[in-house]
């Protein structure tokens, strides 16, 4: 039998052998009889260990209590409930985002730098549009995370790239003996979404008596889908009984959906397979509501798609530490993680044969039963739409702990990876339907009226196989210097070396722009190498005063060197208050897509200012022709530049008030954006000359050009050939400044008959959140539909949280609230719906929202946790978002309703 002292001695045996061949300085060092050292702890946000866990910047912590009462299903679940954070960060997005599933953390809205155990995480191999990625939150198992450590400053100086906003550390833990095993189940009072996770944890080896630890958890989720159409607040098309407008589609919500006619003009009719249920007035312009006159076969947005899409993981993390003698150790630390996921949505709809609208059926097609052309909006008739991923990755970190003198070093090597497959559902092959179509192989009429082997040799191969690589070795020193009159000097030094790498390969069908709706997606493959120096030092002035001097030498390959230096002091002015601040700069890389992307976009309506002519009919097609658009990679991208700056104090009157305020003002410059058709055309004759592919001119083109009036040639310029592709890439340019204040409160009363109570709570207040476009330029609207100030969309200016935690005894309650003020809707003038109906000027806003999470947790048996909770008690609906097709903000608002959850922890 393998027993538990079997195991611990084939371990020992093992490090005893992998340490004979480690040449280590203090191996044959006497272990000391000297009276143990006070520990010393590190804290995110530093190198050097210090005694005291409050440093020069402020960081929260988050412990594994306070996770497991906190109700969180996920990790990005729990990272939401931070009011710096505060949004969904792309959970709920649908299936047309690129990142395909993926999550991100992001401190006030600007770049996170996430850790694990205080190393780097790969960024994940799926992009968004813009060629920005992060770190993919759901390659994180809630289950395996010890506790958080949040540091809301900046930390290039520190840690290097991406660290703008802040540092996000999640730590597992690292020593453990015995075993522990978790479960939970829930599900929300809708009867769906229902989550259920198990784990087991623990380990083996005292590192006193063994000299050694092994320390693992393993992990399994599953989380089920939440349906559109099974809330009844989201699927509707007509939300004008809460102020909203008439919206839906009249393409289908599934494949099997009849579509919407036209025989000509402005008329609209319903195909006549379409039931009763969805045969609604069209929604029309100028006003956005139902048109009288005009008919549609209307389905609500909601009817295709999920809220909140399936996912199963399964994940293992363990952790080894090996004492080769009193002063060296070693160590290693691996994580794995897999997790699928499939985002429903509803099929590609069919085009028309040059792509700029919905397909035409000639009137003398077989299928066509009118004796006129016939446009029908409706979806491609597969079985299903949408995007399915399958990601797995791979973390390891391994090196050497030991002491030389009176310097600690430490030695680490890593590797971390994560590859990915997304399949595109739904979509088809462009020119193989225009070929079946008007050969009388494909009946676009009615549900479907296909076989399965038309519409099989029709759909499109789409996919995506993805492949992120981050490889680094890494040296600190770090040591005591002379003491002044607080204490002795922490010095800190170290070296980096990285190299990053992706490789993102889509099937050659969507490489080739083959497959309809806009899309095509060619290959990102490359690499940069980076070299780091870095240091830092503590200088304790006085018992009171700390200073804190940090700076970060970065080297790379294309985007060349940056110098970031991070200057704080720390005052504790009495013992019940410390007053600290903090300056720094700090930096983001180019991202490799940003850099080696071949080319992502699709065929958009675009102006043609060399060609059009407004009033004759040939030269007008190109005021809003269809032109393959292509964002490609921009190799001499510089990195994005940030300030930061900080001053806060924390208060502490008696032992159990606690009072903290924080100032903080961001400066993010030479941010990196995508370059739109219009400033490329309109520098073809100079920057972008480059940029603009056009066709020979033809014979027709002569032909209309000869036939116009000499003031039409001269309004229109010389003759150029039609265009045939834009390459819009890449540019440093935008700028962002933010400020606001953060504050935190924790008050604690112990009565010995009523237990103890704890009442807290923190928030965040955004002043000001202003973007523009150009150095002194005004402030614009930013991208999408995102507001540029503080109050805009998805940007709301003020997320508090508030609770009460009780314990007595076996006994112990939490009850929290959250609150996210109310923020405009989007000003974005490009937006279909806002060009009829500004809803921005005419003041709509998406209303503040307050959830209230409860849980109840009992310890009364033996080595047993059991807790019970409700998030969402009173089981509010979210926010209604006037400018929406399913009735609220995918960012800030949870369609979930009530959640109710149990969970149960035994330890052996």
């Amino acid at each position: 039998m393998f027993t538990t002292k079997t195991s611990v001695a084939l371990v020992r045996m093992a490090l005893a052998s992998l340490a004979g061949v480690a040449i280590l300085p203090a191996v044959a060092q006497e272990k000391s009889t000297a009276e143990p050292k006070v520990q010393r702890v590190e804290i995110t946000g530093s190198n050097i260990k210090r005694l005291d866990k409050e440093g020069v910047s402020p960081v929260t912590t988050i412990t594994k209590e306070q996770i497991a009462r906190s109700g969180a299903t996920s990790v990005m679940d729990l990272m939401r409930d931070l009011a710096a954070i505060g949004n969904n960060g792309g959970e709920y997005a649908g299936s047309n985002s690129f990142r395909n599933g993926a999550t991100e953390a992001s401190l006030r809205g600007l770049p996170t730098l996430v850790l694990l155990n205080g190393y780097r995480l790969p960024m994940s191999g799926s992009d968004g549009y813009s060629g920005g990625t992060s770190v993919d939150l759901n390659t994180l198992p809630l289950a395996a995370i010890e506790r958080v450590e949040v540091l809301k400053d900046g930390a290039s100086a520190i840690y290097g790239t991406d660290a703008v906003g802040g540092v996000i550390n999640f730590i597992t833990k690292q020593s453990s003996t015995g075993v522990t095993v978790d479960a939970s189940i829930g599900r929300t009072t809708w009867n769906d979404g229902g989550v259920g996770k198990a784990s087991v944890s623990g380990g083996f080896g005292d590192r006193g008596q063994d000299n050694f630890n092994l320390t693992y958890a393993l992990s399994a989720e599953k989380t089920q889908a939440i349906r559109g159409k099974d809330r009844d607040w989201a699927n509707k098309t007509d939300f004008t009984s809460m102020g909203g407008l008439y919206q839906g589609s009249v393409y289908g919500a599934k494949g099997t959906d009849p579509g919407t006619l036209s025989l000509g003009g402005s008329q609209r009719m319903p195909d006549p397979a379409c039931d009763a249920a969805h045969t609604k007035p069209y929604p029309d312009a100028p006003e956005w509501f139902a048109a009288p006159n005009r008919n549609a076969c209307m389905y609500s947005t909601a009817e295709g798609i999920d809220l909140r899409s399936p996912m199963n993981r399964y994940s293992l993390t363990s952790v080894l530490n090996y004492d080769v003698s009193e002063n060296t150790s070693l160590f290693a630390q691996l994580f794995m993680n897999h997790y699928d996921t499939k985002m429903t949505a509803p099929p590609s709809w069919i085009q028309n044969a040059d792509r700029s609208g919905a397909m035409r059926v000639a009137a003398n097609n077989p299928f066509n039963t009118y004796g006129v052309p016939v446009v029908i909006r409706r979806l491609f008739p597969a079985a299903e739409g949408g995007a399915k991923s399958d990601v797995n990755s791979v973390w390891m970190v391994a090196g050497a702990k030991t002491t030389l003198k009176d310097w600690e070093l430490s030695f680490s090597a890593g590797h971390s990876e994560e590859r990915g497959d997304i399949r595109v559902l739904g979509s088809y092959m462009h020119d193989k339907m225009q070929d079946y179509l008007n050969t009388g192989k494909f009946n676009p009429f009615g549900g479907n009226n296909n076989s399965a082997q038309i519409i099989n040799e029709l759909t499109a191969d789409q996919f995506v196989k993805t492949k992120a690589k981050t490889d680094f070795v890494k040296l600190l020193a770090s040591t005591e210097l002379s003491k002044l009159p607080g204490g002795a000097i922490g010095l800190a030094l170290g070296t980096e070396a990285k190299r990053e790498s992706i490789s993102y390969t889509p099937s050659s069908a969507w490489q080739n722009g083959e497959i309809a709706n806009y899309t095509i997606l060619r290959g990102i493959n490359g690499s940069e190498n980076l070299k780091a120096l870095f240091g830092e030092v503590s200088l304790p002035l006085l018992k009171s005063l700390e200073v804190q001097a940090a700076v970060r030498y970065d080297n790379y390959q294309y985007a060349g060197s940056t110098t970031n230096p991070k200057l704080g002091i720390r005052w504790k002015a009495m013992d019940q208050l410390m007053v600290r601040t903090s300056y720094s700069t700090g930096f983001r890389a180019p991202s490799l897509s940003q850099r080696f992307s071949e080319g992502r976009g699709g065929f958009g309506m675009t102006r043609d200012p060399k060609r059009c002519l407004t009033g004759n009919v040939y030269f007008e097609q190109s005021c809003s022709g269809s032109v393959l658009s292509l964002v490609s990679g921009t190799k001499d991208l510089q990195p994005e530049k940030s300030s930061q700056f900080n001053l806060g104090f924390i208060f502490e009157p008696t032992q159990n008030l606690s009072l903290g305020l924080t100032y903080w003002n961001i400066r993010w410059t030479n941010r990196i954006d995508s370059l739109d058709n219009d400033i490329v055309l309109a520098g073809e004759d100079g920057a972008y000359k480059n940029n603009v592919t056009r066709l020979p001119v033809s014979q027709d083109d002569l032909d209309a050009y000869n036939a116009l009036t000499p003031a039409q040639r001269t309004a229109m310029g010389p003759l150029v050939g039609r265009l045939k592709q834009l390459t819009v890439g890449f540019i440093n340019r935008s700028k962002v400044t933010t400020s606001g204040f953060d504050l935190d409160a924790s008050y604690t009363i112990k009565t010995p008959e009523a237990g103890k109570f704890r009442i807290y709570g923190d928030s965040t207040y955004t002043v000001k959140y202003d973007t523009s476009l150009l150095e002194g330029d005004p402030l614009i609207n930013c991208h999408g539909t995102m507001g540029c100030e503080s109050g805009q969309y998805r940007n709301p200016s003020f997320i508090g949280n508030l609770g009460v935690a009780w314990e007595k005894g076996a006994w112990a309650t939490n009850t929290s609230l959250k609150y996210t003020s109310a923020y405009h809707v989007p000003r974005n003038p490009d937006d279909t719906i806002n060009r009829y109906y500004d809803m921005y000027e005419r003041g709509f806003m998406v209303g503040a929202s307050t959830v209230v999470n409860a849980s109840v947790t009992y310890t009364g048996f033996k080595n047993t946790t059991l807790r019970v909770g409700v998030n969402n008690l009173f089981n509010r609906d979210p926010s209604f978002d006037v400018s929406s097709s399913i009735g609220y903000d995918r960012e800030f608002g949870d369609p979930r309703g009530r959640y109710v959850y149990v969970s149960g922890s035994y330890r052996f």
